[in-house]
């Protein structure tokens, strides 16, 4: 479980609600019980929102940690999904990070991460580019995991294995394949420098089914 700074936020108000509730309750009908309610109802509603969103996290963490697993056999692959603050102060404007110091863990932004969760809950019919993104940079993080580390190398291997992730998130595997070629023919050759390779083709060095007739 990822704690973070809305975990003791939710904590907090559920604790002080609890206490508002009981005390609202046991003075009802004291003068000033009015206001009672109202502050503890107010905190109640406060921590209905911020379980919503501390949830939300959990479930997208927990979703993206299975996503990666369509592609990688260590047990100890996870991922961490930045918060909406963490990803505004880290990340340095990449879409997911691996730290060779810590290669079991994989950083997505908190944009990956919900695009992802939209995209599982979806019917695959005609995903958005975000979500085809968001597919597609869980399979090149886990390449980093994998110890693919040069980034053409991770972008191509991924290119070729990103519809597994589909499949695993529910996809049929036409979905995955349409979203595999939209990826390629769509985003890939807009990559910035370092990324591509134009060996990254039927046949090319980076091919990795070279008894497939059909890249990617």
């Amino acid at each position: 479980m990822d704690i973070g700074v809305l975990t003791f936020v939710c904590v907090a108000l559920l604790i002080l609600a609890v206490r508002a509730t009981v005390r609202a309750v046991r003075k009802r009908g004291w003068e000033g019980s009015a206001g009672r309610m109202w502050w503890a109802g107010l905190l109640i509603a406060s921590t209905i929102v911020a379980l919503y969103f501390e949830v939300g996290h959990q479930h997208q963490e927990r979703l993206a940690t299975y996503a990666m697993s369509a592609v990688t056999e260590n047990p100890n692959a996870r991922a961490d999904c930045r918060r909406f603050t963490q990803t505004f102060f880290s990340l340095g404007g990449y879409d997911g990070y691996v730290y060779r110091d810590n290669p079991d863990v994989a950083l997505y932004t908190n944009d990956v991460c919900r695009s992802l969760a939209s995209y599982a809950s979806s019917n695959k019919q005609n995903p958005s580019l975000n979500q085809v993104r968001a597919v597609h940079v869980i399979a090149h993080e886990v390449e980093h995991v994998n110890g693919h580390w040069t980034e053409s190398d991770a972008e191509c291997r991924a290119v070729q294995l990103n519809y597994l992730v589909a499949i695993k998130l529910g996809a049929t595997e036409q979905q995955a394949r349409t979203l595999q070629a939209r990826y390629f023919a769509e985003v890939y050759p807009h990559l910035k420098d370092g990324y591509t390779s134009g060996q990254c083709r039927e046949g090319g060095s980076l091919d990795i089914f070279p008894d497939r007739t059909q890249f990617p």
